[in-house]
């Protein structure tokens, strides 16, 4: 941890110059749940919110705080995120980010790239992350999109994926979300969870709704929260 606060005070050394000129440009806070179909005991409730601060038409920031309670086994988890965001116009965004990730049992670091991009009523995102922890370490990717529909509609997919190599767990999910006002958006999403270890290989349905509440920019804070956590859909 020495090494990664290190890390995060070089940055703000390096942007102590551009701090006179940094303001709040987006943010949210979101809270959502998700269960599986065949056992709601099996879940996740999720507070988390993000903040982003921009220091030129380009450049900026972005912080990430989250946690996570699972209904059976009564875990914990509490994320902490940063994100470096190039923006090379109003439409597409470059970003490197750094999670780190803490249960009562596991300590994750996550080391990431991402970009996002917004076409008319289109947009993407996706992400690739290397994770290191005590058991070694994995790989974390994931792929998002989102279709604009009319009357504050929204349908989206995502496929995100922790390769382990001892298995792997992956989720595939679509959404259906909708404004409810200028600032305020609430979602329903389904999905099937995969998990695959030692030969055996299994996937269970689960579903999940929340609502996030967004200010600055219209989509908020540039990126989603990166993390395993936020992967499961229920413990």
């Amino acid at each position: 941890m020495k090494t990664h606060l290190i890390a995060v005070m070089g940055v703000s050394f390096l942007c102590a110059p551009a701090v006179q000129a940094a303001e709040i440009t987006g943010g949210s806070v979101g809270l959502s749940y998700s269960a599986f179909a065949d056992d709601t005991d099996f879940s996740r409730l999720s507070i988390e919110g993000s903040l982003e601060v921009g220091f030129d038409r380009n450049v900026s920031l972005q912080f990430d705080l989250g946690h996570d309670r699972f209904g059976e086994t009564d875990v914990d988890g509490t994320t902490y995120g940063l994100h470096g965001i190039y923006h090379l116009d109003e439409m597409t965004s470059l970003g490197a980010f750094y999670t780190n990730e803490r249960t009562e049992g596991d300590d994750f670091d996550i080391f990431g790239v991402e970009a996002g991009h917004e076409s008319g009523r289109t947009e993407f995102e996706g992400y690739l992350a290397g994770v290191d922890y005590d058991g070694g370490s994995s790989t974390l990717f994931g792929l998002s999109g989102r279709y604009a529909l009319d009357n504050g509609l929204g349908l989206g997919a995502s496929y995100d994926k922790f390769d382990d190599d001892f298995g792997d767990i992956s989720t595939l999910a679509v959404r259906l979300d909708r404004d409810v006002s200028a600032s305020t958006n609430l979602h329903l999403e389904i999905g099937s969870a995969k998990v695959s270890a030692g030969g055996f290989s299994d996937s269970e349905m689960f579903v999940g709704l929340g609502g996030t509440i967004a200010f600055g920019a219209d989509r908020g804070a540039t990126f989603e929260r990166r993390g395993v956590l936020k992967l499961i859909p229920g413990l």
